[in-house]
């Protein structure tokens, strides 16, 4: 069971910073990790770091199996050794492979990977961009990265974003 710390009014109730939860004494059959309610707040306990690694490894098997789904059900066209987890998050399908061909912009997490080298297309990486570096060039927002103008990189081929003329 959780108790409040300060305060006895619910969270939100706009009379100051929410309550702090700690840990109360646990009554027999309680879980130091099950939700109470406070003020008819339910009241969950943070989580372990541990809890939260198991947490996060499930989530990624989950969207990895996701993205095995899709595949199998030709919605996901990924252009990277292996596939993002990016386009089946935002989209429910991939089309980065098909764009990579095209000489079109792909996701942010293929990008990446084809900067780290595992590309999975038959094309020259330095096409390859994505879709926030189509749009930066289209309004001409190039920005600097590691103290070198975009603009200066795109000119040396180093992002794979031709410079305008």
């Amino acid at each position: 069971m959780w108790a409040l710390a300060c305060g006895s009014g619910a969270a939100g109730a706009g009379d100051g910073p929410p309550p702090i939860v700690e840990p109360a004494a646990e009554t027999e059959g309680s879980s130091p990790l099950a939700p109470s309610t406070v003020d008819g707040v339910e009241r969950v306990p943070p989580r372990t770091p541990d809890a939260l690694e198991q947490r996060r490894a499930a989530l990624s098997a989950e969207v990895r199996e996701l993205v095995t789904e899709l595949e199998a059900a030709g919605r996901y066209d990924c252009c990277v050794q292996h596939s993002c987890k990016l386009c089946a998050m935002r989209a429910g399908g991939c089309k980065c492979g098909e764009a990579a061909r095209q000489g079109a912009p792909v996701c942010e997490e293929c990008a990446e990977m084809w900067m780290r080298g595992q590309g999975a297309e038959p094309v020259d990486p330095k096409t390859i961009h994505s879709f926030l570096e189509a749009e930066r060039a289209m309004r001409g927002d190039y920005g600097e990265i590691c103290g070198k103008a975009r603009l200066e990189q795109a000119t040396d081929g180093a992002s794979g974003v031709a410079a305008p003329k």
